[in-house]
């Protein structure tokens, strides 16, 4: 400003610059918040702050002390300043919590801090802030107060041991982080996700969708099991007993099979089912297989037993019964059915079979068996040559492509698949996972060949399913 100016021209000058600038600065913020929250911005409620709080304050702070001459040391001006501070305190705490996350990150910028030190920054500038409102706007003596406190801190220590110990441990957990949220941790009995880790505890929630509040002293002096830390690989034990008349190779191969054929078991490591104990009547194998989710440890397992179940009772092998059964068994009545004779009656009923006469029936009856399968598995596969020919007698089975996961057509009730066992070497087209637990009628390809060979007229109701199956193949 020009040294010729009087000093009431300057502040003229300074009075034009506030009636004019003041506005100018609250628009230029009220389009920019505007801006801000059009496009989602966080920084919009620090710039809504900065404008309705501190902006006015500041104002009239320079008001006040310019063109109205309020002693700075006077009470309204130390009440005009300590607002104005207050609302800077607020507003940078606005800003903190938008550029630093104590949990997910909101935006791809900001920067990732624990909670117990996210919050030690936030504690740390509202003391700042105190202390200068303390000793620079009300002119308070912070030295003497300091030492008030100081006399009373070993009281205080006393009385809050427990809390210090808990923040003490806190501040060491952050410096060895043996666990960040996200973590499957396993405390004692305790076994769960971290959720949370703050200045006095650490939350778990349990499998079991409980959660548990750890205090954080208790945590220095248990250890610690982290299922996640450095390697996600985890290992799932299992046990099963088996009837000791089954062959052990049969049942590692059908397991195995169900292991590798479940979404969230790895091929690599390999699983493992091992024989581990002999019993009178029973064999105890230990099944291991591997996973990198640990969330899911416990669908995976039950997802396990549940087709294990299944393949079990396909492959023909047994539980143990107890040791000791006592059977009540009436003498056979000479009018019940043969297994034979069952399947006979359930080919008879089949639409496909109608018009074969008995001597095919019984040579399809000679070489099926019935079989179940649990919702979730396949009974063919794409890519792979089917093993024999299935006519669903209950259930509901989806049929899906390769190059599609959604359904092409739903079978139930009187439905086959598997027809490409007539074509030797040639890999299936479709799978059928079973959507409802599905009853079928396994047939061996040396049957169905042997009257395809024989019956021209099955073989052309075949020939016709056939190319029905690749005409929706290719639609799909």
């Amino acid at each position: 400003m020009p040294a010729n100016l009087t000093s009431q021209e300057t502040i003229l000058l300074e009075g034009l610059a506030v009636i004019i600038g003041l506005p100018l600065i609250m628009i230029a913020l009220g389009e920019a918040i505007h801006r801000l929250r059009r496009f989602g911005s966080p920084f919009a409620t620090v710039l809504s702050s900065t404008r309705t709080l501190l902006v006015p304050l500041l104002a009239g702070w320079f008001i006040a002390a310019r063109f109205f001459s309020v002693p700075s040391d006077g009470t309204p001006l130390q009440v005009v300043r300590t607002l104005f501070w207050i609302a800077l305190t607020y507003t940078l705490l606005l800003l903190f919590r938008n550029l630093v996350s104590s949990g997910d990150r909101k935006t791809s910028w900001q920067i990732i801090m624990p909670n117990l030190l996210f919050q030690l920054v936030r504690a740390l500038l509202v003391f700042g802030a105190l202390t200068y409102l303390l000793a620079e706007v009300w002119n308070i003596d912070v030295k003497q107060i300091m030492g008030t406190l100081g006399i009373g801190s070993l009281v205080i220590a006393l009385a809050l041991q427990d809390t210090l110990s808990n923040l003490v441990s806190g501040f060491l957990l952050i410096i060895e982080s043996p666990f960040k949220v996200g973590d499957w941790i396993k405390v004692g009995d305790i076994e769960g996700e971290v959720i949370e880790i703050n200045w006095r505890a650490v939350r778990v929630r349990t499998i079991d969708r409980d959660v548990v509040i750890i205090p954080n002293g208790n945590l220095g002096k248990e250890n610690i099991c982290n299922f996640v830390l450095n390697d996600p690989l985890h290992a799932i034990r299992l046990e099963m007993d088996l009837s000791s008349a089954d062959h052990p190779d049969h049942i590692q191969k059908t397991l195995m099979e169900v292991l590798l054929g479940i979404e969230g078991i790895l091929h690599e490591p390999e699983p493992e089912v091992d024989p581990m104990e002999f019993k009178n009547t029973s064999i105890r194998y230990e099944i291991r297989f591997f996973i990198t989710d640990y969330a899911k440890s416990e669908p995976i397992s039950d997802e396990f037993l549940r087709r294990a179940y299944y393949a079990l009772r396909r492959a023909g092998i047994s539980f143990p019964y107890p040791e000791r059964v006592e059977q009540r068994t009436a003498p056979p009545s000479p009018d019940i059915s043969s297994g034979q004779a069952r399947l006979v009656a359930a080919l008879k009923k089949q639409p496909l079979f109608t018009h074969l006469d008995d001597s095919a029936i019984l040579l399809l009856a000679n070489s099926a068996r019935l079989e179940l399968f649990g919702t979730g598995e396949s009974i063919v596969r794409s890519g792979t040559p089917d093993e024999a020919f299935f006519v669903i007698l209950a259930g509901r089975v989806a049929l899906s492509s390769a190059s599609s996961s959604n359904p092409l057509t739903h079978l139930s009730e009187g439905d086959f698949l598997g027809e490409m066992v007539l074509l030797a070497g040639e890999p299936s087209t479709f799978t059928g996972t079973v959507e409802e637990t599905a009853t079928v009628l396994r047939i061996e390809a040396s049957a169905i060949n042997q009257l395809v060979q024989t019956l021209p007229r099955f073989a052309l109701e075949i020939s016709q399913f056939i190319d029905d199956r690749r005409k929706l193949t290719r639609a799909a």
